[in-house]
């Protein structure tokens, strides 16, 4: 579907000051829209956003030209179809659901005659979202992406085939274009919006020589920060785009000098390379993992696989166990990440011969750790952490 997808598969560059880059632990799991069946071409299955036990996306086959779009809201285990009641039912039609706040879902379906318009989903009501700068046919339209209370991000395409960044205010009906200063004016280049937390709004621009950079945006001091991963090719059609963020975490991916798309984290000095063991180059030219969207520490996303065929991802990170010591006492601490997705349980034995490990309990966190703090025993005590 064309413009999302566009920045999905095809522009993508670099950052500021790169300290560390890391690979990290996570537990992978693929998600597959139960309606989405199954082909020896697809259809596809992505995972665009997060919030809590939230999931948003969309099923179908995307870029083949083979079926309509659906977006979904998997809550739980339970998955929910969506589909706009303006969007079409041919080819390279239907809705896709980018962003999840609370009951509130944006984002974008592309109607019978082939235009894309935002939307915003609550309940039962659907809100057709249209920046009145957008060019309301097959190459233009609105892509709404992320929102937070009453604000929405996302990006128009204008007559010239050039992309703007918008801020949408549900409270006032005030539509604001985010143009990155370094952003091309041609065909196909201009500035990518995507979601926002906290009053910064991460996307990507695509410079005049066709590379894509990542940028924060502040909406309050009207500021821009560009990053670019440091792994990230610098020809036409790679580099970095930014798809969400979570407090200082950013996600999103970087497509490297050899056209393979790695998911990134990065959280203003460090960045984490996300690859998904099943990702591969995919028949289409691209393969690789792109990271879509984060909440708290649990990310989603899709990986593409040799088939071509995108598939849904959670990455769940696998947190480490610390212990310190003060006086006659332990604590045995690990990160509190707040989300259910990444629930762990504290055990513990005094015979790692043994086979009979016990919860610990009494645990509590100050807002970054869980922790347990307990008398320093006589003998032998160990710990593990279990997932439910």
């Amino acid at each position: 579907m064309k413009t999302h997808i566009r920045i999905i598969l095809a522009g993508l560059a670099g950052l500021m000051a790169v300290e560390i880059t890391a690979q990290a632990q996570y537990i992978w799991t693929t998600l597959k829209d139960p309606l989405a069946g199954t082909g020896a071409i697809g259809p596809d299955t992505l995972a665009a956003n997060i919030s809590g036990t939230n999931i948003v996306g969309g099923y179908g086959y995307f870029l083949r030209n083979n079926g309509v779009i659906h977006g979904f809201l998997l809550s739980g285990t339970n998955w929910v179809t969506l589909d706009d009641p303006l969007a079409g039912s041919g080819l390279d039609q239907g809705t896709y659901a980018a962003g999840v706040s609370g009951t509130n879902i944006a984002g974008w379906y592309v109607d019978g005659s082939g235009v894309t318009h935002g939307f915003l989903h609550h309940g039962s009501t659907w809100t057709t979202l249209d920046d009145p700068r957008a060019d309301l046919s097959p190459s233009g339209g609105t892509d709404a992406f992320g929102i937070d209370g009453t604000n929405i991000s996302g990006y128009y395409t204008d007559a010239s085939g050039v992309s703007h960044g918008f801020l949408y205010s549900l409270a006032t009906s005030n539509w604001t274009t985010l143009d990155a200063p370094l952003a091309g004016s041609g065909s196909g280049q201009g500035t990518y919006a995507e979601h926002m937390s906290g009053g910064n709004i991460v996307g990507s621009y695509t410079d005049a020589g066709g590379i894509s950079h990542g940028f924060v945006y502040g909406i309050v001091a009207n500021a821009w920060t560009k990053f670019d991963a440091p792994l990230a090719g610098s020809a036409s059609g790679q580099g970095t785009t930014a798809f969400s963020i979570s407090g200082t975490n950013i996600v999103g991916t970087y497509q490297d000098a050899s056209n393979n798309l790695h998911g990134f984290l990065y959280d203003g000095r460090t960045w984490t390379t996300l690859d998904d063991p099943q990702a591969e180059p995919g028949s289409f030219g691209v393969g690789g993992t792109v990271a879509l969207g984060i909440d708290g520490a649990s990310i989603v996303g899709i990986y593409i696989h040799s088939d071509g065929i995108y598939n849904a991802f959670l990455a769940s990170p696998i947190p480490r166990l610390a212990i310190t010591r003060s006086s006659n006492s332990l604590r045995v601490s690990w990160p509190c990440w707040g989300s259910p997705w990444t629930g762990w349980t504290l055990e513990q034995t005094p015979d790692l011969t043994s086979t009979n490990w016990t919860p610990s309990g009494g645990a509590a966190n100050d807002g970054t750790n869980n922790f347990l703090d307990i008398a320093a025993p006589a003998g032998n005590l160990f710990f593990r952490l279990s997932q439910q």
